[in-house]
């Protein structure tokens, strides 16, 4: 795959520095904000490496470039606002997309989704990459069907830097099928990410939990999504990865 970079935070700096290392894939480009400090860098000297001959583009430059390099799919580690413009891109230039960026209002995720139906080429919304945690999902969800009876918690550890609460919590939530699922945050240390979900009743109680050790995970799930929806149209989320292996395996 010939791939763009979208965003060089935490992330996306694993994420590039992966497709490098490998030498599976091909990084065409990174892409960034207008106003950023690294446009126009080279990415080599972004992830302090050597001179790669990969250049950091603002979003302006976006189309071009990518059209250029002939990147097959532009995974997104950006913001919200900045993964807006780039899925509008992305849809009017025939490339594919994989958005890994959070917090969306839910307007936003309407007019992101809007944009993936509409396009020729692919767009998957995959907020939660690991296989883990999608597979903590599938479990979570049939569990409370299969429980009514149970009551159940979230508890969710990252970094003290990071957002109370994320979207992977709420996700969580939104699978257990229950009013008011109590949801605790905890901020402490250096945690990547852990997700804990306790159901029980007066006579047992089950608890399951996933934990990324590095974000070499989420680079992981970002490359097996690109993967997935090269070749496909419309929107698609990381749910359909996981059917897919599922299938496969079946097979």
């Amino acid at each position: 795959m010939r791939i763009a970079v979208c965003g060089l935070g935490r992330a996306g700096k694993v994420l590039a520095r992966k497709i490098i290392e490998d030498g599976r894939d091909e990084l065409v480009c990174a892409i960034c904000r207008e106003e950023s400090d690294i446009a126009n860098q080279d990415v080599g000297t972004v992830l302090g490496m050597y001179v790669l001959d990969i250049p950091v583009v603002p979003i302006p430059a976006a189309a071009e470039e990518l059209g250029k390099r002939k990147a097959d799919v532009v995974i997104d580690f950006s913001n919200k606002n900045t993964t807006l413009r780039m899925a509008k891109i992305c849809a009017e230039n025939y490339i594919s997309m994989v958005v890994c960026t959070t917090n969306f209002e839910k307007e936003e995720l309407l007019e992101l989704k809007r944009i993936g139906e509409t396009s020729e080429k692919g767009l998957i919304y995959a907020p939660n990459l690991t296989i883990g945690i999608n597979l903590l999902m599938e479990f979570v969800e049939r569990i409370s069907k299969l429980l009514p009876d149970f009551d159940f918690e979230i508890i969710e550890r990252h970094r003290k830097e990071k957002k109370k609460v994320t979207t992977t919590a709420r996700l969580i939530a939104e699978r257990i099928d229950r009013d008011n699922v109590p949801i605790s945050a905890i901020r402490v240390g250096g945690y990547v990410g852990v997700h804990e979900v306790t159901a029980a009743n007066e006579n047992e109680r089950l608890t399951i939990v996933h934990e990324s050790f590095s974000r070499d995970a989420f680079a992981n799930g970002a490359l097996m999504a690109a993967r997935y929806i090269l070749g496909k149209s419309g929107y698609h989320e990381m749910s359909d990865v996981i059917q897919e292996l599922e299938d496969k395996m079946m097979k």
